[in-house]
C-alpha cells in the first residue's frame, strides 16, 4: 500500500488536496478519522488518495472531550507514507466531542419493574426503587444493560444495573428496591376437627405477603395427615396445627410379620418411635426382648427387615 501510495503522488503531478479542519464535531464512536474532523476536497486525479486519508485513524477518545491538533494529522499523514507537502490543511485544530444521551430514571425503573416481573411473577410487589441520581449520561452510541440482583431479604433486593458500551463495561449503577413479597398458603375450606385425616377437599390457597416463609406448607404437607388440633375454617393451616398420619404409634403394640419364602410367621411387638406408611423404625419383638428394625406396611403392623 505505502509503495502504491508514493507511485500515485509521483505520476499526480502538483495537484493538492485540501483538508479543511472543522473547528467543533460531536461524534458517536470514540475512534476518530479525519473524514470525522475534516471536510476532504481534491480534483478527479486525487480521488483515490483523499478516500485512503479520509479513513485515517487519528486517535482514540480517552475522555469525552479532545482537541486535534493540525500537527497530529500531519503525523498520521507521514505514518502513512503520504507527502503532505502535496496536502494542504487549513485550520490549526478541532475540538471533538463525544455525543452523549441522558438515561432518565424513568428508564431504569421500568428496566428493573420488568426484570422483576420475568423473574418472580406477582410473587414480588416493589413498593419503591431508590437509585439516587435524577439521571445518568452515557454514549450516544449502541449501548446494552444488564441487571444482576446481588442480595435480597424479604423486605430488600439490591441490585447493579450495568451499562456496556461497545461491549466494555462503562457505568454500574447500584440500585436498592423496598419489596413485598408473596406466597399462596393453605386455608381451610371448611371447620376441621382435631383428628381428622385432611384430604384436599378440606383446604384451598390464597396469597398472602410472607412473614416466614418456614410457616408456609404446600399442598403435599397437609394431603394424608391429621388436624393435631380444631382448625376453623378460613384460617390458615400451620405447621404446629397437623401431624403426620402415623399408621405406628410409639408404645404401642403392633402386629410383626416374619416372611422367608413360603414361610410366614405373626409375632406381637412393642413400637419404639412413631411411623408412616414405609418408614422403617425400631420395634421390639415381645417373645424374645430383641430390638429389631422392621418397616410399616399398614395400621399397627410391621415387617421385618434382615
Amino acid at each position: 500500500m505505502a509503495f502504491f501510495l508514493l507511485l500515485l503522488l509521483n505520476f499526480s503531478g502538483y495537484a493538492k488536496i485540501v483538508v479543511e479542519l472543522k473547528p467543533f464535531v460531536e461524534v458517536i464512536n470514540k475512534n476518530i478519522l479525519i473524514k470525522d474532523i475534516a471536510d476532504i476536497k481534491s480534483d478527479k486525479n486525487e480521488k483515490t488518495l483523499k478516500n485512503f486519508i479520509s479513513t485515517l485513524k487519528i486517535t482514540t477518545l480517552k475522555d469525552n472531550i479532545a482537541k486535534i491538533k493540525k500537527e497530529q494529522i500531519l503525523k498520521t499523514l507521514q505514518n502513512n507514507y503520504i507527502d503532505v507537502s502535496k496536502i494542504n490543511i487549513i485550520g490549526e485544530n478541532c475540538i471533538v466531542k463525544l455525543k452523549t444521551k441522558k438515561l432518565e430514571i424513568s428508564e431504569i425503573e421500568n428496566d428493573i419493574k420488568k426484570f422483576i416481573q420475568q423473574k418472580f411473577g406477582d410473587r414480588i410487589a416493589i413498593k419503591s426503587i431508590s437509585i439516587g441520581n435524577k439521571s445518568f449520561t452515557i454514549p450516544f452510541s449502541k449501548t446494552e444493560k444488564k441487571i444482576e440482583i446481588k442480595s435480597s431479604t424479604n423486605s430488600h433486593i439490591y441490585i447493579n444495573y450495568f451499562i456496556y458500551n461497545d461491549g466494555k463495561l462503562f457505568k454500574k449503577i447500584p440500585i436498592t428496591l423496598k419489596i413485598e413479597k408473596f406466597i399462596m398458603a393453605p386455608f381451610a375450606k371448611r371447620d376441621i376437627p382435631k383428628g381428622k385425616k385432611i384430604s384436599i377437599n378440606d383446604i384451598y390457597f390464597k396469597k398472602i405477603k410472607i412473614y416466614s416463609k418456614s410457616d408456609i406448607l404446600g399442598k403435599d404437607e397437609i394431603i394424608g395427615n391429621i388436624a393435631k388440633r380444631n382448625i376453623k375454617k378460613d384460617s390458615i393451616i400451620k405447621r404446629y396445627f397437623i401431624e403426620p398420619n402415623y399408621l405406628v404409634i410409639k408404645r404401642k403394640s403392633v402386629k410383626i410379620i416374619y416372611k422367608n419364602g413360603p414361610i410366614k410367621i405373626e409375632l406381637l411387638g412393642l413400637a419404639l418411635e412413631n411411623g408412616i406408611l414405609g418408614q422403617i423404625i425400631r420395634v421390639k419383638n415381645i417373645s424374645s426382648d430383641r430390638i429389631i428394625k422392621c418397616r410399616v406396611v399398614a395400621p399397627f403392623t410391621v415387617e421385618f427387615i434382615r
